[in-house]
């Protein structure tokens, strides 16, 4: 215990608080602050890796630097320093610069994100310099650096992400592979470390965001608090995304992804019920594109509004182009398996969803993953996997229709009185709920709507 305190101490914010994943369980629900997840953490003389989260009270106001300035809150910035080649064999030095050079071209892919070019980085090459000393003199916040080792036909990269200015580790992994395709290798490792990288740094991107005041942040801080809102999918969040969203808008309205945001936080606002058409959310999805078309996480965003819309052809569209830009997008990926599933595509939602899952297991996202792929067993008629896979889906961060879809589920397998106990306890949030409530809010008319519906009627829901 002492132990890990003590590193959590370490990776803490001055006058900030970080908590394990154990104290996390037990006061989630109890105390209401907002927790970014921090990932795993090493922790000296423990076996195991420990979670963090680290904790933002509702209305904390950050503090200026001890020295009176405000912190900066421009692009987040990152430098890509060259991997040390460990095995002493001169042929392994063109593998370095090559996934050197792929990682850097890689990482600039994601729009958030300022990557310094090669020829800065390489000055560094063959130099084991001080990491801060690196992000001081190249202004970033990040610094990636690694090594290679080759032992016969095997070798092992370690790659490292680490913050600019404290030095601390925010990520770190190994990887061993046989050498039997180099360019193969190559390729697999970059797209490994891309996806696994970008996690932990949209949680740093976000932590950081959330511990600015107001009068601090910049127009991208301001798209982080209106994402982290986005992505936890409560009531009172979207339109608190919106709000960020606008502020990220009037700081700079030429930030396409901020309009995206807008749109897509007040789009599910509508179909979730929560509140009627504020603004032509259609719009600022277009005057996103508009602003940057070759934005994935845009024309992912777009296609959720499409198929909030109801057009599934257009909401297609706009995921496989967004999967054109970012093949490692999960949020497309979702949006894709989503729209598939309630078209009664079920095979090849599932395999979308499970792609989406792959790319991103911890996001927030995954309940409402989980809750689709029930949806794709159900429109089979599996029953059994549909209950699984929506049971797993409420006990993460889902909306209202999971919940009710679970209760159809059980009704179909004959749980008839468990399926009236669960909507009961919805309809003490939604007294309004109702099949024809539940069939207005789907994205589509399709099979597994109407399989839905049966279930609802067996669980007694009013017409």
């Amino acid at each position: 215990g002492v132990n890990i305190a003590a590193r959590l101490e370490e990776i803490a914010q001055p006058g900030g608080v970080v908590i394990s994943g154990d104290v996390y369980n037990q006061v989630k629900n109890r105390i209401d602050a907002e927790y970014i997840d921090l990932g795993l953490q090493e922790v000296k003389n423990v076996a195991e890796p420990v979670q963090a989260f680290s904790v933002i009270g509702k209305n904390a106001t950050s503090q200026p630097d001890p020295d009176g300035k405000l912190p900066k809150s421009e692009k987040a910035s990152l430098a890509v320093l060259h991997l040390n080649n460990m095995s002493g064999d001169p042929e392994q030095e063109y593998f370095c610069d090559g996934i050197t050079e792929d990682l850097i071209t890689s990482l600039s892919r994601l729009k958030f994100l300022r990557v310094v070019a090669r020829n800065s980085t390489f000055a560094y090459k063959n130099t084991s310099p001080d990491i801060r000393k690196v992000a001081e003199e190249l202004d970033v916040r990040y610094v990636v650096e690694g090594s290679i080792r080759k032992a016969g036909n095997t070798i092992r990269i370690n790659v490292q992400l680490i913050e600019g200015e404290t030095g601390g580790h925010l990520w770190a992994e190994k990887y061993d592979r046989d050498l039997e395709d180099i360019f193969e290798v190559q390729d697999e490792i970059v797209t490994k470390v891309t996806q696994e990288i970008f996690p932990s740094l949209k949680n740093a991107e976000t932590s950081r965001a959330l511990k600015l005041s107001p009068d601090q942040l910049g127009a991208q801080d301001a798209i982080w608090r209106a994402l982290w809102h986005y992505d936890r999918h409560q009531d009172d969040d979207f339109g608190e995304a919106g709000k960020w969203a606008d502020k990220a808008i009037e700081l700079d309205p030429t930030l396409g992804l901020a309009w995206a945001i807008k749109g897509v936080a007040q789009g599910t606002e509508v179909v979730l019920g929560i509140t009627e058409i504020k603004e032509d959310y259609l719009d600022m999805a277009k005057k996103a594109i508009s602003l940057d078309p070759t934005d994935g996480l845009i024309r992912a965003f777009t296609g959720h509004i499409h198929m909030q819309n109801g057009d599934a052809a257009l909401a297609i569209e706009e995921y496989t182009r967004a999967l054109k830009i970012n093949p490692n997008l999960h949020v497309a990926h979702f949006g894709l398996g989503w729209c598939l599933t309630w078209s009664d595509n079920y095979i090849e939602g599932r395999e979308a969803l499970l792609r989406a899952i792959e790319l991103s297991p911890q996001d927030p996202l995954c309940g409402r993953t989980f809750f689709c792929i029930g949806m794709s067993y159900l429109g089979e008629k599996e029953l059994s996997d549909a209950k699984d896979w929506m049971d797993k889906a409420v006990n993460m961060v889902v909306q209202w229709p999971a919940h009710v879809s679970r209760a159809s589920v059980y009704a179909h397998l004959g749980k008839v009185e468990e399926a009236k106990n669960i909507l009961t306890k919805v309809g003490d949030d939604i007294p309004d709920l109702s099949i024809s409530f539940y069939k207005d809010r789907m994205p589509f008319n399709s099979d597994v709507v109407d399989y839905a519906l049966e279930g609802l009627r067996l669980a007694g829901c009013p017409e």
